[in-house]
């Protein structure tokens, strides 16, 4: 598991300037742990002190690591953009009892996009069926491009374009 953190953690270093330290005397660091929350992070830091990256059963993935770590940098998930009608559409019936919470849209006062447009690519976007109750059932369905396409959502290989640059305007990047 250290191996995939470490993977992880030097794919954000790789496309933006957002370093990480092997904590030595640090009053703010992350904790990979596991919680009943599964896969799960709080967006941004957390006041000082430990934050915890819980990484629960079958999310010791690469792609899944480089998400919660998205979130733990201050990214909230694509699909909760102030926007995100005008891009997907919510499926709420086929969402799993309790797990609505994760599809809420954010308000614009709550998030800020940098200027950057939806990014059907991030690594912060869910699937087709995340959270679904039925594996073949959509929760999120994108909208038909000019071709009359759905674009792909909800890839975990690698950080998308937008994700890099979105990164590297919220730090201040060179």
């Amino acid at each position: 598991q250290r191996a995939i953190f470490k993977q992880a953690m030097r794919h954000w270093e790789k496309f933006t300037c957002v370093t990480f330290v092997e904590r030595s005397s640090e009053e703010s660091f992350i904790v990979f742990t596991y919680r009943p929350c599964g896969c799960c992070s709080y967006v941004g830091r957390r006041g000082g002190g430990p934050q915890a990256i819980s990484i629960g059963k079958n999310c010791d993935k690469f792609g899944i690591v480089v998400h919660e770590l998205g979130h733990v940098i201050g990214f909230w998930h694509e699909h909760t953009r102030p926007d995100r009608d005008a891009h997907v559409s919510i499926i709420r019936e086929n969402i799993q009892p309790g797990q609505e919470y994760n599809f809420l849209k954010m308000e614009p006062a709550e998030v800020n996009s940098l200027g950057e447009t939806y990014d059907f690519d991030s690594i912060m976007h869910y699937a087709r069926n995340t959270f679904s109750r039925g594996v073949f059932l959509d929760t999120i369905l994108p909208r038909t491009d000019e071709n009359g396409m759905r674009p792909p959502i909800g890839q975990r290989v690698r950080l998308s374009q937008g994700d890099i640059t979105q990164a590297k305007k919220l730090y201040r990047c060179p």
